[in-house]
């Protein structure tokens, strides 16, 4: 019996371990309030040293069941080490079409974990800044309860 509760244990803490050793930069910024307002920037800064293997970039969302749209369009920038910038512009989708979660759902807090960039390779070592902003036509977003970036370098299958 004591052998197989070990067993389990050392089975879980290895499981955990794994899954925690790919994941570069993970960080969230609380929104006061609440309250996400267009003129948020929310701001990210790592340093990055792999140039040769591809890394997933995630924006982490997580928001109450109040809040009131079934999507958020998000800007994204990344300031690279040389000066360069990159801008595009994201729609995630919070909802399906028939109104439930695309997140994983806890009591009346919604926890999303949305792809940005996948397999992309960081061109230069250096320290790399992210910046955030809603893109939404309502100014002011209520019950967003707080943003994320996580980088990660993807799992390699065996």
């Amino acid at each position: 019996m004591k052998l197989k509760s070990f067993l389990k244990i050392a089975i879980f803490g290895l499981l955990i371990s794994c899954s925690d050793e790919n994941i570069i930069f993970n960080d969230y910024v609380d929104i006061e309030n609440n309250q996400l307002s267009f003129k948020d920037t929310i701001v990210f800064q790592t340093s990055i040293l792999d140039t040769i293997n591809p890394h997933n970039i995630f924006l982490q969302l997580r928001t109450s069941t109040d809040y009131k749209w079934s999507n958020i369009f998000v800007f994204s920038e990344i300031y690279f080490p040389n000066n360069k910038t990159r801008t595009d512009t994201f729609e995630v989708f919070l909802m399906d079409k028939k109104g439930n979660w695309n997140g994983d759902k806890s009591g009346i807090v919604v926890n999303f974990n949305h792809s940005l960039y996948k397999n992309i390779k960081f061109p230069i070592k250096g320290d790399y800044k992210f910046k955030l902003i809603q893109a939404m036509r309502d100014t002011i977003l209520k019950n967003v309860i707080n943003v994320g970036l996580k980088i990660t370098k993807p799992i390699k299958k065996l």
